[in-house]
């Protein structure tokens, strides 16, 4: 027996040379295995979020021994000649009286692993005929938990796909070899049951409970706190010590340290009521007031109200409840854009210290690097402590996107939420770091049909996984809300009420809805706006409208003119420098990363809540502007779309109260630019819900000269507009228009039903921007140019820098920075061709303050006022 179990101990799991090379270091195989277990029987014993999602009703004893046994398995896979042969020194010396020659062969160990628990346990059958057949596996329930644990390297692999892979059968000359592995697995199996399973009375003879969805992503960051090898923690070990002493001294010396330096095990606060979250002197007001009624057990939750009422006070008091009562052990909040991300970013800063002791808050886009109040952040942490751990975890939660979901509080946008239900490489580390979080999605009306796919498929994991959703939008069409409510387990799901504003919270055949409007301290301010048709060409302003503009912002207003095109905001940008010396600026998505931040600035400067307001302005703008910014304008000139964007739109106008407005700007008015004719022209290619463009405009125009009142005009509008019901007297080109609007919404639902189907099947996508925004979002992607000059030194930027200067490890930054986001149309239509990265390189010229070239289709030439234009010649 003693050299049986000495086996096991002749494998390494980690080897290093030294810095001559001449020696190697080898960590044990079983002693990295129980690192590993370890951090996870740490992490596990001091997150009670974490333990009631894994147990879901079961004995918490039990399912911590079985959730030990296998995350010890997690590299069963290495006890393999294939695998040992990696480091072929590191073998022999801990075999020398062995002989032979590496293996030279390509082996997964995760895949291994999974296929040897498999293969080690098959048993064969002689049927009727004499074929060999193989009977039930007699360990059919633990397959899934190591599906799970096998899939730590990025992706999780069924056992049903693995029984024929060639590639992991042992070749024959090495069955010899192969049968001291397979004793070497056996014993391995027989210390663990030791170790984990018969101290609660149970043995491998037994059955575990089902597997939990968060099995794969606590693994995997378990094995990466596990190889946290250093001079202090985890370090490397090959003479012999009882597992059982091993286990214990690393699981109360070193899985204490990297789980405080990684930041991943957080304290949180007693609750103290939602006052707590409000500054001093301001008392819970509107919706923030119904946090003590809702549910104190996990669920999904819609709130409809309008902006100002108070929903993301409401959604985070909610979540620090459910926190404080072991639901959950973080808090997640994703946004539509990365705009809105960065300033949520601000917003929660100083909620986090209320919420929990020490916080890890984290931003995670594709441009989080870039982020200046990320950046002051990090270093505030840093400065605050006299030593560098809390400093060391937040740089480690932010030095990937996917890490952001295991702090504290991780601000993201919505994408990076999408990605866990994917074929993106370790997507199982975002879907555990959302279900052991309260999850507080954002302006959910944002999202296209393909979109809403994918949050509906995570709104179900998360309901699977007993964890809680918060979804904020200032309102829904039913249709929409009853799809969201459906995913927390109830197949027939009732329709709320029509009241607004309104709460629902749902978990499976459980629906309680709170109506706001009965109560008069629950509800917004109520406020009418005037509305001012304009019917003009081809829905662009003419010169009449624009010398009005013009007059407003000499009499000291703040106009805001926002189109549905990038062109047109272009094109009339350009108009009014030429008419006026007042400050005009233009803004849209087709900038520069370094020079929209510039832009975003200089507009919260000028148009925010603190701006300067001392002279009148005009901002020319696209749809960037109704959601990312905190700004209020005296004047909004808007063309026409759909009601919902068209209120989010309004909801910049006369956004916060003020004391001094012009005379002529004291009452809102929404000047809405309609067409002259029976037709949307190019914002068809925008909107192309043509019965909710229409529909809209019918009520544009119903209301006459009445003013709409808020906060009731939400509801009623947004239900007649997207009502199923067909109205007689609608138009033939609307019903043109529709028809082949649901064709491109069907598509939307069958492409995103078919990249969900093969996320467990297709071989997963690189976790970058590229590939993330290929699996995200549905339709034309982005076209990315990188515009430069040719230089006698090399490829000169629009930033100046020299490409060729710069170090390796700085080029991908300076890319980011200086590369343009055109329509993916531009690629077909100006002959515009990436490279393998997808990028497309643009050599020009710089004529004093902008940036030309041409190509065979077009002009291009970019500015950082007015950004990039294409000009087909």
């Amino acid at each position: 027996m003693v050299s049986q179990v000495l086996e096991m101990y002749r494998y390494w799991g980690k080897a290093v040379r030294n810095e001559g090379g001449t020696e190697i270091s080898c960590h044990l195989l079983p002693y990295h295995c129980l690192d590993v277990a370890a951090v996870a029987a740490y992490w596990w014993d001091h997150a009670p979020g974490i333990r009631n999602r894994f147990c879901q009703g079961y004995s918490e004893s039990l399912y911590r021994a079985w959730m030990l046994f296998f995350v010890a398995l997690h590299d069963f896979g290495k006890w393999d000649i294939r695998f040992q042969s990696k480091c072929w020194p590191a073998w022999q010396s801990l075999n020398p009286n062995e002989s032979g020659a590496p293996v030279k062969a390509k082996w997964d160990h995760g895949l291994g692993g999974l296929y040897w628990l498999k293969k080690d346990f098959d048993t064969e059958e002689e049927n009727y005929f004499g074929l060999i057949e193989y009977a039930s596996h007699p360990k059919l329930t633990w397959l899934s938990w190591m599906e799970a644990v096998a899939g730590h390297h990025g992706f999780i692999q069924r056992h049903e796909n693995i029984y024929y892979d060639d590639s992991l059968a042992l070749f024959p000359a090495l069955k010899g070899r192969g049968r001291k592995d397979k004793q070497a697995r056996v014993d391995w199996l027989d210390a663990l049951e030791e170790l984990f399973l018969k101290p609660v009375g149970l043995s491998q003879n037994d059955n575990p409970p089902p597997g939990s969805p968060l099995l794969a992503g606590f693994c995997s960051v378990c094995d990466w706190l596990g190889s946290w090898c250093t001079d202090e923690t985890f370090r490397y070990q090959s003479k012999f010590e009882p597992l059982a002493d091993y286990f214990m001294q690393r699981y109360a010396e070193d899985a204490p340290v990297v789980l405080e330096r990684s930041g991943l095990n957080g304290s949180i606060n007693a609750w103290k009521g939602g006052q707590f979250l409000l500054d001093p002197g301001f008392k819970p007001r509107q919706l923030q007031v119904l946090v003590d009624e809702l549910p104190k057990e996990p669920g999904l939750t819609i709130v409809e109200a309008p902006t100002g009422s108070g929903k993301t006070e409401t959604a985070l008091g909610y979540a620090w409840r459910l926190l404080a009562q072991g639901y959950a052990d973080s808090i997640i909040f994703a946004l539509p854009s990365q705009a809105t991300a960065n300033a949520m970013l601000e917003r929660l800063e100083k909620f986090a210290t209320r919420l929990f002791k020490k916080p890890n808050l984290i931003l995670a886009h594709g441009n989080s690097r870039f982020s200046h109040e990320f950046a002051a952040i990090k270093s505030r942490g840093a400065n605050a402590q006299p030593d560098e751990a809390w400093a060391q975890c937040c740089n480690w939660l932010s030095s990937s996107n996917k890490r952001a979901f295991l702090g504290q509080i991780g601000v993201c946008t919505v994408d990076q939420v999408l990605i866990s239900v994917l074929p993106v490489k370790h997507r199982f580390i975002r879907s555990f770091g959302i279900s052991r979080s309260v999850l507080i999605v954002d302006e959910v009306h944002a999202y296209d049909t393909y979109m809403q796919s994918l949050l509906e498929e995570v709104l179900h994991q998360q309901y699977l996984a007993g964890q809680s959703t918060f979804l904020l939008s200032a309102t829904l069409p039913s249709g929409l809300k009853q799809r969201l409510l459906s995913t927390y387990g109830s197949e027939k799901t009732p329709t709320p009420g029509a009241e607004y504003p309104q709460i629902v919270w749902q978990q499976q055949d459980r629906q309680l809805s709170f109506d706001l409007s009965t109560t008069p301290e629950h509800l917004p301010t109520p406020y009418s706006l005037n509305i001012d048709r304009r019917y003009l060409s081809d829905m662009q302003p003419d010169q009449e409208l624009l010398n009005e503009a013009i007059a407003a912002a000499k009499a000291g207003a703040q106009v805001c003119l926002i189109f549905n095109l990038v062109d047109i905001a272009q094109q009339v940008y350009q108009q009014l420098i030429g008419y006026t010396d007042l400050p005009v600026i233009l803004f849209h998505s087709r900038y520069t990363l370094k020079d929209r931040t510039e832009k975003e600035r200089h507009i919260l400067d000028s148009f925010s809540p603190s701006g300067d307001r001392s002279v009148g302005r005009i901002l020319v703008a696209t749809q960037v502007v109704e959601q990312s910014l905190d700004v209020d304008f005296d004047w909004l000139i808007t063309q026409h779309c759909p009601a919902d964007l068209l209120f989010q739109r309004a909801g910049r106008l006369h956004r916060h109260s003020r004391n001094s407005r012009p005379a002529t700007f004291r009452k809102p008015v929404l000047t809405v630019i309609l067409p002259d004719k029976t037709d949307y022209g190019l914002s068809n290619h925008i909107y192309t819900n043509t019965r909710a463009m229409w529909r809209t405009q019918q009520l544009l125009e119903r209301a006459g000269s009445t003013p709409l009142q808020f906060p009731q005009a939400y509801r009623l509008w947004i239900e007649e507009v997207y009502q199923q019901e067909i109205a007689r007297d609608e138009p033939l080109w609307v019903k043109d228009g529709i028809e082949k609007f649901e064709c491109q919404e069907l598509l939307k639902r069958n492409s995103a039903r078919m990249i969900l189907n093969e996320s467990d099947q297709a071989s997963p996508f690189r976790d970058d921007d590229i590939h993330i925004r290929a699996v995200t979002r549905d339709g034309e992607m982005s076209l990315p140019l990188i515009p430069y000059v040719e230089t006698s030194e090399g490829k000169r930027l629009l930033d100046g820098q020299i490409l060729e200067r710069l170090p390796e490890l700085a080029i991908p930054e300076a890319l980011a920075l200086n590369r343009v986001n055109v329509p993916g149309q531009w690629r077909k239509r100006f002959k515009l061709e990436p490279d393998e990265k997808g990028l497309v390189w643009i050599a020009g010229i710089q004529r004093e303050d902008w940036w030309e070239a041409g190509t065979s289709k077009c002009r291009l030439r970019y500015s950082k006022e007015v950004g990039m234009a294409g000009i087909p010649t």
